[in-house]
């Protein structure tokens, strides 16, 4: 892959191994929109507009330091994809999904995104996000920034329930307050075993959603989400729970687990279907 800035931002070349499309919409992050022949991208009060014609992506942004690491376009995909190809079982998986890159996204975003999608589906988590983000948010000139945890504190229970939140409502006011700067410093500084716990904590952060925070907001790749996607396409008469499944798994990929389960949940919801 060869990556050269411009005067828009940044244009990739033989780009083998990163598809757009199937890296935003597999679940790993929800302020997006298909733009014509790309899609924007928000994160924090960070935006793009990026398109890809064959192995060609163009990404539009005023800076392409920050979405160079976004799309993690300093790590060697095609090698990854090599590895996890060689398990027999994930070979088609793998075949139909190299294209997708996990994200390093923030943690305070991925955490407050997360515990809105739990008993969720992608659509509506994708709006709830955005009025939240338009009630609460700084304005920028493509929208609205992902609020900070002191304008999320500005928001009330009842507010967040009449931004569609539900049950959820109580758990974000919450999450607003306890998941300090200092918080998500203290996860990070441990190892996956301990920030998982500490994330367990958090009200509204079940198992799965825990799961997502690491991988997608912390980069750690020995975590492995089980929804209903991954447990109808893993599940055996031996692995019949999600804490059996996510364990036989991590055994078997070890720190490449994170991208095996987006292998196969993009195969089995996306592709496969």
């Amino acid at each position: 892959m060869l990556i050269t800035k411009e005067a828009y931002g940044l244009k990739i070349a033989d780009a083998e191994c990163f598809s757009l499309a199937d890296t935003l919409e597999c679940g790993q992050m929800f302020r997006f929109a298909a733009d014509g022949d790309g899609y924007s991208v928000w994160s924090k009060d960070k935006y793009c507009r990026a398109r890809q014609r064959g192995e060609e992506i163009t990404v539009e942004t005023d800076d392409p330091d920050y979405f160079a690491d976004y799309f993690a376009l300093d790590v060697d995909y095609g090698a990854l994809y090599a590895k996890l190809r060689a398990f027999p079982e994930l070979t088609e998986a793998a075949d139909a999904s190299r294209g997708v890159r996990l994200l390093r996204q923030d943690p305070f975003e991925m955490i407050i995104s997360f515990i809105i999608s739990a008993n969720n589906n992608i659509p509506r988590i994708k709006g709830i996000i955005s009025r939240i983000c338009e009630a609460a948010g700084r304005r920028i000139p493509s929208g609205h920034a992902f609020p900070t945890r002191e304008e999320l504190c500005a928001l009330t229970t009842e507010d967040f329930a009449r931004l569609g939140a539900g049950y959820r409502a109580p758990y974000l006011y919450e999450a607003a307050r306890t998941v300090t700067d200092g918080f998500i410093a203290d996860v990070k500084a441990s190892d996956t075993a301990s920030a998982m716990k500490k994330l367990l904590g958090v009200k509204g952060v079940g198992p799965k959603v825990a799961d997502c925070i690491m991988l997608f907001g912390l980069g750690r790749g020995d975590t492995f989400p089980v929804d209903t996607w991954m447990e109808q396409a893993l599940g055996t008469d031996e692995l019949d729970t999600n804490a059996k499944i996510r364990a036989h798994y991590l055994a078997r990929y070890g720190g490449l687990s994170g991208l095996a389960q987006q292998y196969i949940y993009h195969y089995n919801r996306n592709v496969k279907r």
